[in-house]
C-alpha cells in the first residue's frame, strides 16, 4: 500500500443490528478490510470443561479502517444489517471518520486485559466536566481522557466522540497529568 494510498484512509464506526459483531467482523474481513472492536474474554462451562469465550464488549458497534469509497461500499453491500455513522454537510450525508488520536487512545485502553473496564453509556456520563489528563505509567500509560469519579473511585474516561465510552479501572493520582 502506497502513502497516498494509507492517508486516505480513516477509521469509520458503524452500528451493527441484531448484535451480529462477529458475523459482520467476518463479512468485513473477506472484503479484506481492517476492523477493531473492544473485545471481552468470558469463561463458560461446558461439558464439565472451562471454555474461554471471547466476544464483543459493546454489542451494536464496529469500526472499520478503509477509504471513504470502500466505506460506502460495505454500507451498500450490508444494507439493513448495519449503518454507517454519518453527518449533513450543506444537505449532503457524508461518512463521519473517527479521530484518529481518539480511536489509537480507544483501541490502547480497550485492547488491555482488565476485567474492570467498564463501558458506558456515552449519554450517560457529561465526562468533559472531569479534568483533562494524561496518564504518565502503568498499564494505560500515554491515554489522554478525563477523570471522572464512578462507584467512589477515580476512573480514566476514553471516547470516540458520540459513538463509545469506556471507564479504566482506578488509576493512582501520581500516574496523572492534567493537561489545559
Amino acid at each position: 500500500m502506497t502513502q497516498q494510498e494509507d492517508s486516505a484512509r480513516h477509521w469509520y464506526a458503524f452500528k451493527v443490528f441484531y448484535n451480529k459483531v462477529l458475523e459482520i467482523d467476518r463479512d468485513f474481513q473477506k472484503q479484506g478490510v481492517e476492523t477493531f472492536y473492544p473485545k471481552v474474554r468470558e469463561y463458560k462451562l461446558l461439558e464439565d470443561k472451562q471454555k474461554e469465550i471471547i466476544k464483543p464488549a459493546i454489542s451494536s458497534l464496529i469500526f472499520v479502517h478503509c477509504s471513504e469509497e470502500k466505506v460506502w461500499d460495505l454500507q451498500k453491500a450490508l444494507y439493513g444489517r448495519v449503518m454507517l455513522y454519518t453527518h449533513k454537510t450543506n444537505g449532503n450525508k457524508i461518512a463521519s471518520p473517527v479521530d484518529e488520536e481518539e480511536m489509537r487512545v480507544f483501541m490502547l485502553v480497550t485492547s488491555v486485559e482488565d476485567e474492570r473496564l467498564e463501558y458506558l453509556d456515552v449519554e450517560s456520563v457529561k465526562y468533559k466536566e472531569g479534568q483533562r489528563v494524561k496518564v504518565l505509567d502503568g498499564p494505560y500509560k500515554d491515554c489522554v481522557g478525563y477523570i471522572k469519579r464512578i462507584k467512589g473511585n477515580r476512573r480514566l474516561l476514553v471516547a470516540v466522540e458520540g459513538l463509545a465510552l469506556v471507564a479504566t479501572s482506578y488509576i493512582p493520582s501520581v500516574f496523572l497529568e492534567k493537561i489545559n
